[in-house]
């Protein structure tokens, strides 16, 4: 399954060393992306995203619980059952700032940067790939990230018969303001 709160943390890469004083959640998306077998395709999708500016790291945080796919009752067992967003209700990228590249005014930036993912409790290491704008002290980001949802002990979805594959891909899109 795709996570979508992970995809918005994924995106947060991108922000300069200035203090970033707010984020537009209208201008937040997060999406998840899992396929299962027949060429079944599942997406979430989520427009709630935090990003904080902790000094040497941005931390981008995301709640599960505002992730839907679009179907209650898959909804309602993804957080229940899978997620448990009860016990673990956000998931959370954290960067360090040494690892991005910024862009001046007028620029962008596609790369790469590590990054530490935490979901269902469990946090790994994992490679962000973004592409940040700078248009005065506006930063549009754009990340990318791909998982395996077993490595964070999320049991993998199976319903009706129909199992995905614990392989996730997380994608997320928001705007920073530079203060």
């Amino acid at each position: 399954m795709r996570r979508p709160a992970w995809a918005l943390l994924a995106l947060a890469c991108a922000l300069p060393s200035v203090v970033l004083a707010s984020l537009e959640a209208s201008q937040a998306k997060v999406t998840f992306t899992c396929g299962g077998p027949a060429g079944f395709r599942m997406q979430g999708r989520g427009n709630e995203l935090q990003a904080t500016d902790k000094g040497e790291a941005l931390v981008v945080t995301v709640p599960v619980a505002k992730v839907t796919t679009g179907n209650s009752l898959r909804d309602t067992h993804m957080q229940e059952r899978y997620l448990e967003s009860d016990k673990y209700p956000t998931a959370e990228l954290v960067v360090q700032r040494a690892d991005l590249n910024f862009p001046g005014d007028g620029a962008n930036v596609d790369a790469t940067a590590p990054g530490n993912l935490t979901i269902h409790g469990v946090s790994r290491v994992v490679t962000v790939h973004y592409r940040a704008w700078r248009k005065g002290n506006i930063y549009e980001v754009q990340g990318d990230l791909h998982i395996n949802m077993n490595d964070y002990d999320i049991p993998t979805p199976s319903f009706l018969g129909v199992t995905v594959k614990p392989s996730v891909d997380i994608d997320a899109f928001f705007q920073l303001l530079e203060t």
